[in-house]
């Protein structure tokens, strides 16, 4: 099932869905699930599903924040690749999670993706408006 599974570091300062995006450009990553990240943000924006189709609210969280836990795939849409990342984050008076939109680091980020010997693929689905896993 995995060709192979990447294990790398996200720095202090630096934007985590880019640089996963980035590890994947380079490492030819197309397809994959994301096994788990642990670390911390300094700040984070999460998206939340409201209603259909597709309509999102946003709320934004100051840390430093622990990652708890983290989740999710790298699948292609048309030639694009989609990284769709759900995540738990926490300190001492609260634990949020939800749809990670931005993250920025605040002391290392590891994340773990087993890249995919199937392609995963994504397209729009008019009854949800999301860009679903296509079966």
């Amino acid at each position: 099932m995995f060709n192979k599974v990447h294990v790398f570091r996200v720095k202090p300062g630096q934007e985590l869905l880019g640089e996963i995006a980035r590890y994947c450009r380079e490492h030819n990553i197309s397809s994959g699930v994301v096994i788990g990240i642990i670390g911390s943000v300094e700040s984070a924006r999460l998206n939340f599903l409201t209603e259909l189709p597709g309509k999102y609210e946003s709320a934004d969280y100051s840390g430093p924040l622990e990652i708890v836990c983290a989740q999710g795939s790298v699948a292609k849409q048309s030639d694009r690749p989609i990284i769709h990342i759900h995540i738990q984050l926490s300190r001492q008076d609260i634990c949020r999670g939800g749809h990670l939109a931005e993250a920025t680091v605040f002391s290392t980020a590891e994340v773990v993706i087993g890249e995919l010997d199937q392609q995963l693929r994504r397209r729009s689905d008019s009854y949800t408006g999301l860009n679903e896993l296509v079966d």
